[in-house]
């Protein structure tokens, strides 16, 4: 067993009791059955893997990306590991560290992260103006608002973990996506990956598309409504709302 391990059990069960929401890391599996010896085996090299990148982190100076285990359950390893670093008070990332800001057709697109293997701990709360795109898995001790719309990617490449509350224009749902806290958006559309979204706090959406399009009853509640090629593409709808051009009516 790595001597960080007590470091990293902790850091769980600081999640699941005293964190608002934090028993959503269950959510992946937190606390699964392991019925048989190579699954004991294989759960506690996780757990060492955990313990091993903790020790590595808590050693340097400033905050680098951190290598993710090929074997990482997503995004559980990522969710823990940060909340252990910042109990720790290890080195973490402040923004615009770690982040690539252009202009694409004259709107501002952040592109947060680095590689599909690497995991970005930011320093919250991060407040961000314009529309985000995740690279590789970032986590956020903290609140996050973003001004804009937001694709959390695919869960191959890219994973979102946000440590406290989460409050988007419009949200392209893809990736593996975990928000401790309360979440607030005009507009969700799912992404049709395989990622997976989970929210400890409250949902409070105004528009929530069943698939990447929207239909007639949908397109209802868009004001001035879109043309029907923004309407079949759900990232460019979400961009719409993401900037203001087209709103989500409240609710009667």
């Amino acid at each position: 067993m790595h001597p960080r391990r007590p470091d990293i059990d902790a850091a769980l069960t600081d999640l699941r009791n005293r964190l608002p929401g934090g028993k959503i890391v269950d959510h992946w599996g937190g606390e699964p059955h392991w019925p048989t010896p190579e699954q004991l085996r294989l759960r506690d090299a996780w757990f060492d893997s955990l313990a091993e990148a903790l020790e590595m982190a808590l050693t340097r100076q400033d905050f680098v990306p951190i290598v993710i285990p090929e074997a990482r359950s997503p995004p559980d390893w990522e969710f823990i590991l940060a909340h252990a670093l910042a109990r720790h008070s290890g080195p973490v990332a402040s923004y615009p560290h770690f982040s690539e800001t252009r202009r694409k057709e004259g709107e501002p697109v952040i592109t947060l992260g680095t590689a599909f293997d690497e995991l970005v701990i930011f320093q919250g709360p991060l407040e961000l103006h314009g529309h985000v795109d995740l690279r590789g898995t970032v986590v956020v001790l903290g609140d996050l608002i973003i001004h804009g719309a937001l694709m959390d990617g695919d869960p191959a490449d890219s994973g979102l973990v946000v440590i406290g509350n989460e409050r988007v224009c419009a949200l392209s749902a893809g990736a593996d996506h975990v928000v401790t806290g309360d979440m607030d958006a005009e507009l969700l559309v799912p992404s049709g990956s395989e990622g997976s979204l989970a929210v400890g706090g409250e949902v409070r959406v105004r528009l929530r598309l069943k698939n990447s399009t929207a239909g007639e009853e949908e397109r209802r509640w868009l004001e001035p409504v879109p043309s029907d090629e923004v309407l079949e593409d759900g990232w460019t709808l979400c961009r719409e709302v993401g900037s203001g051009r087209t709103k989500v009516r409240p609710p009667p």
